[in-house]
């Protein structure tokens, strides 16, 4: 068995906690490993866990654990968790794994899942979109895609996104969530195959000045951060922009996104300021 027999890898690094007194890592910390590793795998396939399973008004629970240990891991030694849908039942997904410890093999395993409707706590066949979504990865497909549109197509996953983020994570008051800008703004929303909304931002061009356009309200799912959905987003009211004629982009980040929008170009202009209580900076781009 070896790493490229793999379609997804998860890294982490052993910590002191995870070793026993044999000064190699406890037998049971290994399925620890994998539940991380699995929950990477659902957000690299498309389905981050739980909102893309539940989109489909299902769970997925563990039933059974098979481990087979080949060799110790140790104190600081970097894991290179492999993991594969080895098959797909009516409600079964078998899934393989194994570790690594600097390409040295440590453990395999097999672990069987099982679909449940969350309406009747009862088994159920696995949907034919997590079907697809777990086919899409396997076949290095893409998993996850973005629409642009006015507030009238695109409000139904944008108003989910902004509320989860702004209003439930960020606890800003949804009456300043909303404004007439809405109506009139080019909405990009990003989701999976299944149309399960996970990211959206906005792109202001009406009552600006010639040339100039403004994005804002940009938003991703926290179950859904790290797989670049945030870059689909901005570059696809980037392009819209673009299209438009738009020659000057300006933003008002979040100071914990500064980084993010400065890898597109976007440089600070001005002092940090306060918005609904949490320190943004505005941004300017040329395009």
């Amino acid at each position: 068995m070896q790493q490229k027999d793999f379609g997804f890898l998860h890294r982490l690094r052993v910590r002191w906690i995870e070793v026993d007194a044999q000064q190699v890592v406890f037998n049971g910390h290994y399925l620890t490993y994998l539940d991380v590793a699995i929950s990477e795998y659902w957000r690299a396939v498309g389905l981050p866990y739980p909102e893309g399973v539940k989109h489909q008004q299902g769970d997925i629970y563990a039933r059974r654990n098979t481990l087979e240990y080949h060799a110790p891991a140790r104190l600081d030694d970097w894991l290179d968790i492999g993991v594969r849908c080895e098959r797909i039942g009516n409600s079964s997904l078998t899934m393989n794994w194994a570790v690594w410890a600097q390409g040295r093999l440590v453990v395999t395993g097999e672990s069987v899942y099982v679909h449940t409707s969350l309406e009747t706590g009862k088994s159920a066949p696995v949907p034919q979109a997590v079907r697809e979504q777990i086919e899409a990865q396997a076949q290095k497909r893409p998993v996850y895609q973005v629409q642009c549109g006015g507030w009238d197509q695109m409000m139904a996953g944008a108003r989910a996104v902004r509320l989860a983020v702004f209003v439930q994570e960020q606890a800003i008051d949804e009456s300043e969530e909303w404004d007439d800008d809405d109506a009139g703004a080019a909405h990009a929303v990003a989701g999976n195959l299944a149309g399960l909304p996970l990211a959206t931002g906005r792109l202001i061009h009406r009552g600006q000045p010639t040339g100039h356009a403004k994005i804002g309200r940009m938003a991703v799912l926290r179950s859904a951060r790290g797989v670049g959905l945030g870059a689909m987003v901005l570059q696809a009211l980037m392009a819209q922009a673009r299209a438009l004629g738009v020659e000057h982009l300006s933003l008002n980040a979040q100071v914990s996104a500064q980084a993010f929008y400065a890898r597109y170009g976007f440089t600070p202009e001005g002092d940090v300021f306060d918005e609904v209580g949490i320190p943004h900076q505005r941004m300017t781009l040329t395009l």
